[in-house]
């Protein structure tokens, strides 16, 4: 009876573990062999003894050099020296871009696309020296180039050109060329952009209460308030943050006054515009409110006595009149600043968001530049992605994104307001949302890199 062989291709090697109870299957490659095993074997053990009769007639014939034969059987009763020589230390894994995608230019880029430069946040290797990069891409050359970061990013915003960085607690000011930072807010839970001037919204939640600081590029704090920790900050106007609690949405100037903007949920914060979807019994509407908050010296003691100063007169011959006046100047210093008029226009509902119910749009837009459009990310009722939704608010219509039914990553704007760029894979997306009928609508930059936190703005001059 003949002796099955054994599997090729499968070793079954101990797991490790006190007992080796376990055992775990390693694919090994091997090449099939018409030669017989039992042949190999007979052809090893002949060819080993006659080495070995070999070796010992030059020994006894002399051969070779006596000194060293009589050294090899010198015997010593000092103990051999044993040396122990340590293994080099390994330097930390970091994953760094592929040369390819940095030392020279990306080649596939779609024909149309904004002249912008794009900066995004990219990963190092977790399981080495963590850090990350700022992967910078002059859409209009392809040239690349990245920046390393003292750690990993988890928020990026464009401050008018500055380059803020969220990394762990703190929020840095990043120069893009030598990658110097400076730390601007330090014990930061959440990091989100203020507009009308840019800047940054600190903001620190504690058991009850939450406070959040209006910081400049420079550091240069603006304004804070105080609310509930169950407000949600969105970002902020001016010396404005607007923040939603309990169905309301307020914006607050940090003197214990509110805006009150109106009811809703917030879809986006732009520069002066604040959007909201305002849902009543006979259906849901878009609701943009443009203002602009003053930023800059406070003369609201100045407005406030001529104001009341005026307003005295009115209160005729009442023995309270000093009191009423008082009352005045009070309710007058505690009103919110509001520069120019509030502005509000509304836009119904496109189909390309009627298909799917309001809980199934994204948390927060994105808002454009020039504040008319929006970009909505909608999911299915399983709760996979649907893609994005662009809505124009000045013309009033919705555009779906080409691609439907798949993850889309990070958005930003270009800053003309026309283009959109999304990552999906390890490659961005180009969406011209002013494509007309028979035009390509997309074309893909193949960066081949995870990115993350995406941002354009104008092209750098060089200094």
């Amino acid at each position: 009876m003949s002796i099955p062989e054994p599997p090729r291709g499968l070793e079954i090697l101990p797991e490790g573990g006190a007992d080796f109870a376990g055992v775990q299957e390693s694919v090994i490659e091997r090449q099939p062999s018409s030669t017989p095993p039992r042949l190999f074997a007979l052809v090893a053990l002949v060819a080993a003894l006659a080495v070995a009769a070999l070796i010992v007639a030059w020994v006894r014939s002399g051969g070779g050099e006596p000194d060293a034969v009589e050294a090899g059987a010198t015997t010593t009763s000092e103990p051999p020296a044993t040396t122990t020589t340590a293994a080099p230390s390994q330097p930390p894994r970091t994953t760094l871009p592929p040369p390819t995608a940095l030392d020279t230019p990306v080649g596939d880029l779609p024909p149309a696309r904004p002249v912008a430069e794009m900066i995004a946040t990219l990963a190092g290797d977790p399981t080495g020296n963590i850090r990350g990069f700022l992967y910078q891409l002059d859409l209009l050359t392809g040239a690349a180039s990245y920046v390393p970061l003292p750690g990993l990013p988890h928020t990026l915003v464009d401050l008018d050109g500055a380059i803020a960085v969220g990394i762990g607690r703190n929020v840095m000011r990043v120069d893009p060329q030598s990658g110097d930072t400076v730390v601007i807010a330090e014990d930061v839970t959440e990091v989100l952009p203020a507009y009308s001037p840019p800047g940054i919204v600190a903001v620190v939640r504690g058991t009850e209460h939450l406070f959040a600081r209006v910081i400049g590029p420079d550091g240069v704090f603006r304004s804070a308030v105080q609310m509930p920790n169950e407000a949600i900050v969105h970002g902020a106007l001016g010396d404005h943050v607007v923040v939603s609690m309990a169905g309301s949405v307020m914006a607050l100037d940090g003197r214990n006054s509110a805006l009150r903007l109106g009811a809703g949920r917030v879809l986006a914060v732009g520069d002066g515009h604040v959007v909201r979807l305002q849902c009543e019994a006979h259906g849901c509407q878009i609701t943009d409110t443009a203002f602009s908050a003053s930023v800059g010296a406070d003369r609201r003691d100045e407005w406030c006595t001529d104001i009341c100063a005026e307003a005295s007169g009115r209160f005729g011959e009442r023995d309270d009149q000093d009191e009423m006046a008082s009352d005045c100047k009070t309710f007058c210093e505690g009103y919110p600043i509001v520069t120019g008029a509030i502005d509000e226009r509304r836009v119904e509902l496109p189909a390309e968001l009627l298909a799917a119910r309001p809980d199934r749009w994204s948390e927060q837009g994105l808002m454009s530049p020039d504040g008319n459009r929006i970009a909505i990310r909608l999911r299915h009722g399983t709760g996979m992605p649907a893609g994005v939704v662009v809505v124009d608010l000045d013309e009033k219509w919705g555009r779906h994104s080409p691609e439907i039914g798949v993850d889309l990553g990070s958005m930003a704007w270009a800053p003309d307001s026309r283009f959109l760029l999304y990552t999906l894979d390890n490659d961005v997306m180009v969406w011209d949302v002013d494509a007309g009928p028979g035009e390509l609508p997309s074309g893909r930059a193949h960066i081949g890199e995870p990115l993350e936190h995406l941002i354009l703005r104008e092209p750098q001059l060089p200094s």
